[in-house]
């Protein structure tokens, strides 16, 4: 038999453990669209390329919500976090998670260079270079 306290504190683990498998199901879920998303930016990629694209990909998918998760964190917590390495040293450092946020980003950033160095090459519009100012300009003189 239960005490009212042990049933509680079991009430709140399993709570505990339901919130955390709808957090993992719904970051999942955001990850997947992320992935969709990438893929029709980059679908007209070579064939001989996609297999490296795609898990690129994933990678690029994952981190951009990760960030997304860490920025929300650092907005409510800050980018900084007090601590004490033993008696009388204090101070200031970094939070964990805007460190990570920095690694994520940089690796981020290098992962999508990898992905557009994958397009394939368009030729360059030609620039019209007849925009109407010349024509404004003389009217104006008149």
């Amino acid at each position: 038999m239960y005490t009212d306290e042990e049933y509680e504190k079991e009430e709140c683990r399993r709570e505990a453990e339901v919130d955390s498998i709808s957090n993992y199901i719904e970051k999942q879920n955001r990850i997947k669209k992320e992935v969709s998303r990438l893929k029709r930016l980059f679908s007209k990629i070579d064939q001989n390329k996609k297999k490296l694209v795609f898990t690129t990909i994933d990678d690029v998918a994952f981190m951009t919500i990760t960030m997304q998760d860490l920025r929300e964190q650092i907005i409510r917590k800050g980018t900084t976090v007090e601590y004490k390495n033993g008696e009388n040293q204090y101070g200031v450092k970094q939070s964990p998670d805007a460190q990570y946020y920095l690694q994520l980003s940089q690796k981020q950033t290098q992962a999508i260079k990898i992905l557009v160095d994958c397009l394939p090459k368009t030729d360059k519009l030609p620039v019209d270079t007849n925009d109407g100012f010349d024509d404004f300009v003389k009217e104006g003189i008149k």
